[in-house]
């Protein structure tokens, strides 16, 4: 019987074992019956086919290199380089799995990740599997190599940056959590100047004032203030003068909307604010656009992202707001910016919020209100019944008779999520919580990141529970991952009176009592953690007596 605790652990597959520790590189191809056999039997260096047969098709060679190149940044080399080639050309719809003999041993559940060497940068493979007590690791790539080398994560400390809207209050969760607090009230002025102003505090916790171009009035003065050599150094110094007079940290920019021709004017621009924020000792952070896959290659949305990372201390990330995307994007546009820029340069953003899509966009909810609509309750027949009559109740948007899904765990999206019939058609809600954020915490740590930053640190955005899962990433670089229990997503149902069928369900019969009066019904609904009643009253009339 499964246990009814409030999650579920994601199991680690078993790594494979014994595999010859002889071999320096290992390619197989597709999962081999035997494998452990066959490896004994053949070449260090073989090429499996992918059909039943198991015949190499290699060999493969595997040289390794005298110089190792410095690794990527946040990890450590755990093998040698190893140079590969193929005496025979490998398939393109050949996936090679790739097992490589370390010279450090790792732990079963340690992260170690392949890489290749394109001549100048680092370029990620993919994660590895450890297996042969530590001694060597397995991958699948999509093709071959020239070469490869295996790393692992070298310790080091994780930002962790929260942003505060303008007029909000701080929860004080987050305190704990914080390295740098980025608050809202800013905007670049036609003339170069800042407009708004920064709401003093003594939170005890460092502050960075973002200066926030978002509306498309505050990206074009941002972009006018580029074009002209004359504004863009009466910006540099708007911005050097707050961050003095108001001893602050450093600087936060949300200047994520770049035209095209601004591109060397907004590097320009950033070199000489970063140069006059680090004479003093201060930081300059800033959130640029996420790639964009554009057919075979990528639309960096006028951002030269080799010339800008060197320049800041970290640059935030902004969410796939889609969740049912925003894995398959993140990790591609991930794996691209960490080949091109140092990892620890880049903070994945936490979003607290629950999202909406519909015919008439996305909208953000807080995980109570996202809740309460899931938890909207109606009889059928409505209005009023008689004494020891019974009627159907049901929840509007998690019955199956209306369209809806019911409140599930969607492994695509990695949250709990609903579906149901709405205005305009076909609406979906992911739940934002501490079970959905900490798939995403897992991808900062599976790409080496430098932290996070939280998209709203205000009371408002407290509902979800994310700051202890942000701890334990912030405090050990660990993530522990974990689905809720399928049993607590099961609506439930309470009632003042009356007898129900059923007390578990979106759909439920409930008789009257045989005293009138107005009873209440109650529909509870729960993300796993959070539990979100709400109330239905039914008048109960007085059963009209039968004449003789």
């Amino acid at each position: 019987m499964e246990d009814k605790g409030p999650f579920n652990r994601i199991l680690q597959s078993e790594p494979l074992k014994d595999r010859d520790r002889a071999a320096v590189v290992i390619v197989v191809l597709g999962i081999v019956l035997g494998l452990v056999l066959l490896i004994l039997v053949l070449p260090p260096v073989s090429i499996f086919s992918n059909d039943d047969s198991g015949e190499p098709t290699g060999p493969v060679s595997g040289q390794i290199l005298d110089d190792m190149p410095a690794p990527p940044a946040g990890f450590e080399a755990v093998s040698p380089l190893i140079e590969l080639a193929s005496a025979e050309p490998v398939g393109p719809n050949v996936h090679p799995r790739l097992t490589v003999n370390l010279s450090v041993a790792v732990s079963d559940n340690e992260l170690v990740v392949l890489y290749t060497y394109d001549g100048d940068s680092w370029r990620r493979l993919g994660e590895a599997v450890p297996l042969a007590d530590g001694n060597a690791v397995q991958a699948e790539v999509t093709v071959l190599p020239p070469n490869v080398a295996a790393f692992r994560p070298v310790e080091q400390t994780r930002i962790i940056l929260g942003t505060l809207p303008d007029g909000s209050s701080l929860d004080p969760n987050a305190l704990a959590g914080l390295t740098t607090l980025n608050i809202q009230g800013l905007r670049p002025g036609a003339d170069g100047s800042l407009i708004g102003s920064v709401p003093a505090n003594d939170l005890g916790v460092p502050v960075a004032p973002t200066i926030l171009a978002a509306s498309s009035a505050d990206a074009q003065t941002m972009n006018s203030i580029l074009a002209s050599p004359e504004l863009s150094a009466a910006h540099v110094q708007a911005l050097l003068d707050l961050a003095t007079n108001g001893s602050y940290a450093g600087i936060d920019l949300d200047y994520r909307t770049i035209d095209a021709g601004n591109e060397e004017a907004f590097t320009s621009f950033l070199q000489s604010l970063a140069s006059g924020l680090r004479r003093e000792g201060r930081t300059l952070t800033l959130t640029l656009p996420l790639p964009i896959r554009d057919g075979g290659g990528w639309n960096t949305q006028n951002v030269d992202w080799e010339a800008i990372a060197p320049l800041v201390t970290a640059i935030k990330l902004p969410p796939v707001v889609e969740q049912d995307r925003y894995f398959i994007e993140m990790e591609e546009a991930l794996s691209f910016l960490t080949s091109r820029v140092a990892s620890s340069k880049l903070l994945l953003t936490i979003d607290p919020y629950s999202h909406e899509r519909g015919v008439d966009g996305l909208q953000s909810y807080t995980l109570i209100e996202a809740l309460g609509v899931a938890s909207t309750p109606v009889t059928r027949p409505s209005g009023s019944i008689a004494t020891g009559e019974t009627l159907v109740a049901l929840g509007l948007n998690l019955s199956g008779d209306t369209g809806a899904s019911g409140l599930i765990w969607d492994d695509t999206a990695r949250a709990v999520t609903f579906s149901y019939t709405g205005p305009g058609g076909a609406r979906v809600v992911w739940l934002a919580n501490a079970f959905s954020e900490a798939f995403k915490l897992d991808l900062a740590r599976r790409f080496q990141l430098g932290g996070v930053s939280v998209r709203d640190v205000s009371q408002a955005s407290e509902d979800a529970g994310i700051w202890p899962v942000l701890l334990e990433y912030a405090e050990t670089g660990a993530v522990t991952l974990v689905k809720p229990n399928g049993a607590l997503l099961t609506p439930r149902w309470e009632v003042s009176g009356g007898t129900l069928e059923s007390t578990a369900g979106p759909v439920v019969t409930w008789r009257a009592p045989d005293e009138p009066g107005t009873y209440v019904l109650t529909l509870i609904v729960s993300d796993g953690l959070t539990h979100v009643g709400q109330e239905l009253s039914v008048p109960v009339q007085p059963r009209l007596a039968v004449a003789p």
